[in-house]
């Protein structure tokens, strides 16, 4: 479902992927859209954007589309733990989104660690 790119070692899993004990989930999630798509999944992704950006725990969702291929597409993201990116999840499932529809391929997540 996921690439998942290995963060640091001693992390712990969460919400699918690991996490530092203490700090943010920090995540950037990069998806490329099947070609004649990019329209559907940009407005689905722009109504489910203010809704997440709702949620408890919820510090960041920032959608934005590449400048050298319109048909990627990355979110950062940022969860106070794994409790609300568990329940970010379910929320996305509660919307009844399918953008698994409209991938061509699997979305690549990428884990970070705030240094400063």
């Amino acid at each position: 479902m996921y690439t998942v790119r290995s963060p640091a070692p001693n992390w712990r899993s969460n919400c699918g992927a690991q996490h530092q004990e203490g700090t943010l989930l920090t995540f950037t999630t990069k998806l490329t859209v099947q070609a004649g798509q990019e329209q559907a999944f940009e407005r689905m992704m722009c109504i489910a954007v203010p809704k997440v950006r709702e949620e408890p725990g919820n510090h960041a969702y920032i959608f934005h589309r590449s400048t050298q291929d319109p048909r990627v597409f990355m979110l950062y993201e940022e969860y106070e733990d794994q409790a609300a990116c568990e329940a970010h999840r379910a929320h996305l499932r509660e919307m009844d989104m399918d953008l698994q529809a409209l991938l061509d391929g699997p979305p690549i997540v990428e884990f970070y660690e705030r240094l400063a």
